[in-house]
């Protein structure tokens, strides 16, 4: 699970696949300092 809208999604995307595991973007981002 990973809420997604970072420049290097398409890295995880591309990972996950390789490994045969699913990911799902939540499209909800909590970050802070």
């Amino acid at each position: 699970i990973q809420p997604g809208g970072s420049i290097r999604d398409e890295d995880s995307i591309k990972a996950a696949d390789e490994h045969n595991m699913a990911m799902v973007f939540t499209g909800v981002r909590h970050f802070r300092h």
